[in-house]
């Protein structure tokens, strides 16, 4: 087993909630500034997230036994753009793989556990 941190990026909308998605399955809601880490079983995991109608596109982690991997979700630009707003928002919010941990606050920081015994 390992752990997935998803962190949101300070920005707008500062209201709402980013959902994070592991493997089609709702885990988390994040609010601005904030992260979940996410205990799971080694092996590969499609992470996504989305907000009202729009979602990043799928990215594939593979994650190693009592590893880590972190990725940062944002709303850019290319979101509020025509292309992301109404012809391609299920692509339109950003999710990047990166290195290290986040600088979250541990008390805006969840915990879920999706193993599977």
């Amino acid at each position: 087993m390992g752990t997935i941190t998803v962190y949101r990026e300070y920005g707008i909308p500062l209201v709402g909630r980013m959902k994070v998605f592991i493997d089609g399955t709702l885990v988390s809601a994040l609010r601005s500034n904030s992260a979940v880490d996410i205990t799971a079983g080694a092996g590969r995991h499609t992470v996504r997230v989305g907000m009202a109608w729009q979602a990043s596109a799928p990215v594939d982690v593979e994650l190693e036994d009592g590893g880590r991997e972190t990725l940062r979700a944002r709303v850019d630009l290319r979101a509020q753009s025509f292309t992301g707003f109404l012809l391609r928002p299920d692509e339109a919010l950003d999710l990047d793989v990166v290195a290290g941990r986040p600088r979250i606050p541990l008390t805006r920081t969840e915990q879920a556990d999706i193993r599977r015994d």
